[in-house]
């Protein structure tokens, strides 16, 4: 009878463990165990309150409607379960996740075939140890030394007009 109560909250345990990093395997288990504990306690819970033989406790107590008056009160007693406040949160909360998960699909999968891109552009290039420096100058012409971007010796940016020091130094 209990199981009825606590069957519309069961938890897919494997998918759940299946999610747990090995690190927090230990954890998860305690978790597990402490909440099998509690099913366990529920499950042993009746869900309705036990009957009274109230006929009995009329004949052997004399106060007239004393026996009735309790009668009338424990069939009046209702145990409220409790309500359930916070599944349709955690539904918006999953809706969320699973939309935020699908645009973060979507922009990976846009930047792997920007990367592809890039990534044949590489394979193409002839390797850097075997070009000369027009190939150099032709593959990457913004780090090429050209009489239009020239460079002073020894080549190192500190070492150029324009530089500007990470503290906030001044240029040359």
């Amino acid at each position: 009878m209990a199981a009825k109560r606590v069957a519309a909250s069961a938890i897919d345990w494997a998918a759940f463990a299946a999610r747990v990093p090995e690190g927090q395997k230990a954890m998860f288990n305690t978790f597990k165990a402490k909440s099998d504990g509690y099913l366990r306690k529920v499950l042993t819970l009746p869900e309705a309150a036990p009957p009274i033989d109230f006929a009995a406790y009329k004949s052997r107590i004399a106060i007239p409607g004393m026996v009735e008056e309790f009668q009338k009160q424990y069939e009046a007693l209702k145990i409220p379960y409790p309500a359930d406040t916070v599944s349709a949160e955690i539904d918006g909360v999953q809706k969320e996740a699973v939309a935020e998960v699908q645009n973060y699909i979507k922009e990976s999968n846009n930047r792997i075939a920007q990367l592809q891109v890039d990534l044949a552009k590489w394979e193409a290039m002839i390797p850097y140890d075997e070009m000369t420096m027009e190939e150099w100058t032709e593959a990457f012409p913004e780090q090429s030394i050209t009489a239009e971007n020239p460079t002073f010796w020894p080549h190192l940016p500190e070492d150029q007009l324009g530089y500007v020091a990470k503290e906030g130094g001044e240029a040359h």
